[in-house]
């Protein structure tokens, strides 16, 4: 078998190159795709399953003079009457924009002699507790008896204390003038789960007492979530909240559908659609390169086969059987498509811990996180590798079986 390889290394070589590109880049898809898994997982185990944020949607139905299709949105004085109407809920939190009426708009910050515009939230006392928790890398995290007397401190994001400082521990205790209102700085702060606050605000944003945010403003736009008693569900929740919402807004009590409760489970559900979704996509186009690859073997073989005719009619002539035959082709199709497998296989998995090396210690690894494949992937690819290169010899076996031994010779 290596004899006849090596006599047509240019050829077993290009038969090889399909094979070997099917599984260098399913290797490395594979890993990849492992990677944004391991980091979009990581990120939702440190947040808290309990947790339902409240969507307000439009609604879907006129009513009382209103047209279908309004925009709902949620106030402070909504996440009051919540808060105190509520039976279901153990906990409901709520933040909202500092200096502007809406709840996502960004505001002038000044600190050390520098000026650029983030966003500010004003949190609940319950939030780093329920919804956000933060670590702090300087400083402290605000306490929730801070949080609730609206005393004028705040908390800096990571991110967003590099572009005042070069040092941002020196930002601790100094003051940071936002929207044209002085705050004292008690926290240089990241997320507990790195990479995943609510409005990226633990990274990039300024976090204050929510009083100081809203002060009076009962029709001011806020974001509100929840954590219901045990024994109520989602739904539960949705219906309750749904019916204080349309008592104050004139919302039709059948559209349900104006308000979305999203729950860390459904999110954690999404994911685990997308990742599966991704999983099937990889495989499809790892395998379907590796077919490319085990089709262009058995052409390859088909035609060696006509090649060794008169090869094949003298071993038949000094009685070779069937058998003898068959294990050849058999074993030249395995060994070729195993080799090209295993080495594709193997510069994947260093194209892998190139990319771990790589994503470590850059701003990427907080989206792919230890890219790569697991032992029981590998194996089954060896296995996948092993029966395509028996399904490759199968055809040119059929045809080297055909050929008789007095017509291979005198045809030759």
């Amino acid at each position: 078998m290596l004899y006849t390889l090596k006599r047509n290394k240019r050829r077993s070589v290009v038969t090889s190159l399909g094979v070997f590109a099917g599984m260098f880049f399913f290797t490395i898809l594979t890993s990849l795709s492992t990677g944004l898994r391991n980091s979009a997982f990581g990120m939702l185990e440190g947040v808290s399953s309990d947790v339902i944020y409240i969507i307000p949607g439009r609604t879907t139905k006129p009513y009382q003079g209103y047209k279908a299709n309004r925009p709902v949105q949620t106030t402070y004085r909504d996440y009051l009457n919540i808060k105190s109407q509520s039976r279901m809920l153990q906990e409901v939190g709520a933040l909202t924009s500092f200096g502007v009426k809406d709840a996502w708009s960004s505001v002038p910050i000044h600190a050390n002699n520098k000026s650029l515009s983030a966003n500010a939230y004003g949190v609940t006392p319950n939030h780093f507790q329920v919804a956000d928790e933060m670590v702090a890398l300087y400083g402290r995290v605000l306490t929730p008896q801070e949080l609730e007397s609206g005393a004028p401190l705040c908390m800096v994001g990571r991110e967003l204390a590099k572009r005042f400082y070069d040092n941002i521990e020196e930002m601790i205790g100094t003051y940071i003038t936002i929207n044209g209102v002085p705050f004292k700085v008690v926290g240089v702060t990241q997320p507990l789960v790195d990479n995943f606050s609510i409005g990226n605000m633990g990274l990039e944003g300024i976090m204050l007492p929510f009083t100081l945010a809203v002060g009076n403003q009962f029709d001011k736009e806020i974001s509100i979530y929840a954590v219901p008693k045990a024994g109520y569900s989602e739904e539960d929740v949705r219906r309750e909240v749904f019916e204080i919402l349309a008592r104050r807004q004139q919302l039709d009590p059948t559209d349900t559908g104006a308000i979305i409760p999203m729950s860390m489970q459904l999110v954690t559900n999404i994911f685990q659609m997308i990742a599966s979704g991704i999983n099937v996509l990889v495989w499809i186009v790892g395998m379907g390169t590796l077919i490319t690859g085990v089709i262009s073997v058995s052409n390859i073989l088909l035609v060696t086969v006509r090649e060794r005719q008169r090869e094949i009619g003298v071993r038949r002539a000094i009685g070779a059987k069937p058998r003898d035959i068959r294990k050849q082709f058999m074993s030249e199709a395995i060994f070729i498509i195993v080799v090209a497998g295993a080495l594709g296989i193997l510069l994947g998995l260093l194209g892998a811990l190139a990319i771990g090396a790589i994503t470590e210690h850059t701003v990427v690894g907080n989206y792919v996180t230890r890219p790569y494949p697991s032992l029981g992937l590998l194996i089954l690819s060896v296995v996948i590798m092993v029966v395509s290169g028996a399904l490759a010899g199968l055809l040119p076996v059929y045809k080297a079986l055909q050929i008789k031994a007095i017509d291979a010779i005198r045809d030759e």
